[in-house]
């Protein structure tokens, strides 16, 4: 073997041992990660099928015996079916309502050209660089002028107008990505609007409009301050207000709280898994455009 080929195979081995050196760097990293944002929920779960005593005396360690009694209870008596239809009745429809708005106002934006379009988009710029812990005051202000508070309207209404900024700049950033001539050839065979809409956008758009389902249903899943100090009644309230049933002036009952949100996690985790494909193909898209 000549000196030159010695080299080139003491270098391919030096770059194959580099490769591997930052393959394990790399693997650990992502595993030191995982592991941080995993641990909390794995001791939130843990300590959730333990005895009140039990999470204060044993946070750390493994329970004795695994019992669901306590989901069972907070299910049955914590009146948790009546939070949880409460939630997919205020979150379902205002999604609805999102997406429909938002997929509409998005196109228009698009496709027509009208007076003070540009302004429009700017205002929609800066509805969603309003945190809406600022607005709360005033809109608890005009709920209480039409009668609308302690009633799922009122938080309805809430949640679409937070919502709607947000959702129509992405769905927008991702209809001027489509290309004219689709529009254009479907307009040429007879299509209308609504069906250039139908057939073309919405199929090409729909890791968007995905990825705007998820991100504004975990929102407003979770979603605590306007559920709380809109709704007095027990028997209208969210999940997220709810919970609160088991914080008492004397004590707080963390077992049957930590039951409570396991089963208010549930929802979100099923949502992400049915949607996760659509999800990262929204990312991977914004990445590459």
């Amino acid at each position: 073997m000549s000196v030159s080929s010695r080299t080139r195979a003491l270098l391919r081995d030096i770059e194959t041992e580099t490769v591997g050196v930052r393959s394990v760097v790399l693997h650990l990293g992502l595993f030191t990660v995982a592991a941080i944002f995993l641990f909390p929920i794995l001791l939130f779960f843990m300590n959730s099928v333990k005895s009140s005593s039990g999470i204060f005396m044993r946070s750390y360690e493994l329970p004795e015996s695994i019992t669901f009694t306590k989901y069972v209870t907070a299910w049955t008596e914590g009146g948790f079916q009546y939070y949880m239809m409460n939630s997919i009745f205020v979150v379902g429809v205002s999604l609805a309502l999102i997406l429909t708005c938002s997929i509409l106002a998005a196109y228009a934006l698009v496709r027509f050209d009208f007076k003070g379009k540009y302004a429009v988009v700017s205002l929609i710029l800066a509805g969603f660089m309003i945190p809406t812990q600022v607005l709360f005051i005033p809109r608890y202000v005009m709920m209480s002028w039409v009668g609308l508070i302690d009633t799922h309207l009122s938080l309805i209404l809430v949640y679409v107008a937070s919502a709607l900024p947000f959702s129509i700049f992405l769905l927008r950033q991702y209809f001027v990505g489509i290309p004219e001539s689709l529009a254009e050839a479907a307009r040429l065979d007879g299509c209308s609007d609504f069906q250039i809409l139908y057939r073309i956008y919405l199929p090409l758009a729909l890791p968007a409009v995905s990825a705007v389902f998820i991100f504004q249903f975990v929102i407003l899943w979770n979603e605590f301050l306007y559920a709380f100090a809109f709704i007095s009644s027990d028997a209208l309230r969210t999940l997220p207000a709810g919970l609160l049933n088991y914080k008492g002036p004397y004590g707080t009952d963390w077992s049957k709280l930590m039951a409570g949100v396991g089963i208010s996690v549930i929802p979100t985790i099923i949502m992400f898994v049915l949607f996760r494909n659509q999800f990262l193909r929204s990312i991977n898209m914004q990445a590459k455009g």
